[in-house]
């Protein structure tokens, strides 16, 4: 019985395609079908090694001799996204440490097909295998990025995988003692065959420690290395969004939440006329090493073949100088949802750029 509970599909997972189906592993025996959410019968084949392959769409369910198997799924794009605050930021409702935001009434609601897998380890109702294929719910980050991906390229599915840590440099991602490595691997594995992986604006907290360009550069491509091999797919198209600017930080009564609460622009507004709130100017060595940093991860691109992951100068960043506003969090959705199709569209024409034939 573990066994056959282990082969049955994750409710609400979508699976990779891998080239014009994707690869569903099944227990031996019985006669399997595929149906969508309506009862009728999807065209699938038995592969070799037992598994069905199935075209994408969704929602769909399995049937073993007639009979439900295992949860509903559906077969799309699955994109890993790693990075810090800014990245960790995309996958929920509220949380200002990480810049979070809830979507507003304003904001496109997710695809009716699509999903988010999340590390739970900790927390209540979490699997034993420390992840769990979850609805997009209310975060902003993830409804924009999820109904852009859908826009671009409608009818196929699409998931995100939470491979972020907040408040991570480079090392801190690729250490094997720190939890930030532990779940970026851990989400990975659950979600192979990934489709494609995004290092989203890093660099925010390497460019505060000052870290050396070099290690920088050596550490992009050994993360990039990581997720890939974790992912299923050691040649998977690999995006970089750069660190965006860091700015000028205002805090309202010494507190900077609440000066992002009121929309306090830094420098600007009553509270500032009044001696409430005080501007912080940008240290000039942190701006400089800031730039270090961002020129460190052209030349990780260049030596590594990574893929524009969007254009992250214009983002609009909060009153702590750092985490984007809800704006910005739509600008860089959407300019990351730009460059995923991009990358998703030249691997399906047989080459991705920068990474030679797939």
């Amino acid at each position: 019985m573990p066994a056959l509970v282990a082969a049955q599909p994750a409710p609400n997972r979508i699976h990779a395609l891998e080239g014009a189906t994707a690869r569903i592993p099944l227990p031996a025996g019985g006669r399997w079908a595929v149906r969508d959410e309506a009862g009728r019968a999807v065209a699938m084949t038995a592969a070799p090694d037992g598994a069905l392959r199935v075209p994408a769409g969704g929602w769909y369910r399995l049937t073993r001799d007639g009979a439900p198997f295992g949860g509903r799924f559906a077969v799309g794009h699955v994109v890993l996204v790693t990075g810090q605050s800014q990245a960790a930021g995309l996958f929920y409702g509220t949380w200002p440490r990480v810049g979070a935001h809830p979507a507003g009434p304003g904001d496109p609601p997710a695809p009716a097909v699509s999903a988010v897998l999340e590390s739970c380890l900790g927390r209540a109702g979490c699997p034993a295998e420390g992840t769990r294929w979850v609805a997009p719910g209310e975060a902003l980050g993830a409804r924009i990025l999820l109904a852009e991906l859908a826009r671009l390229r409608p009818g196929i599915p699409f998931a995100l995988a939470d491979a972020a840590w907040g408040g991570a440099g480079i090392a801190d991602l690729l250490d094997p003692a720190r939890p930030a490595r532990g779940q970026l691997e851990l989400v990975a594995r659950a979600a192979a065959p990934a489709s494609a992986l995004l290092v989203l604006a890093h660099g925010t907290t390497d460019a505060l420690r000052g870290t050396p360009a070099a290690d920088y550069v050596a550490g992009v491509g050994t993360l990039v290395a990581l997720l890939r091999e974790a992912g299923g797919d050691p040649a998977m198209p690999a995006l970089q969004a750069p660190l965006p600017p860091l700015r000028d930080a205002a805090g309202l009564l010494g507190s900077g939440r609440l000066a992002d609460r009121l929309g306090l622009a830094s420098g600007e507004g009553w509270a500032f006329r009044l001696g409430l709130a005080q501007r912080r100017p940008l240290d000039p060595a942190v701006a400089a090493h800031a730039a270090v940093i961002r020129a460190a991860q052209g030349a990780a691109a260049r030596r590594f073949g990574l893929l524009p992951g969007g254009a992250m100068g214009d983002i609009e960043t909060a009153a702590d100088g750092i985490h984007w506003t809800a704006e910005g969090v739509r600008q860089a959705a959407r300019q990351a949802a730009a460059a995923i199709v991009l990358a998703l569209e030249a691997g399906a024409g047989g080459e991705a750029p920068g990474l030679g034939p797939r």
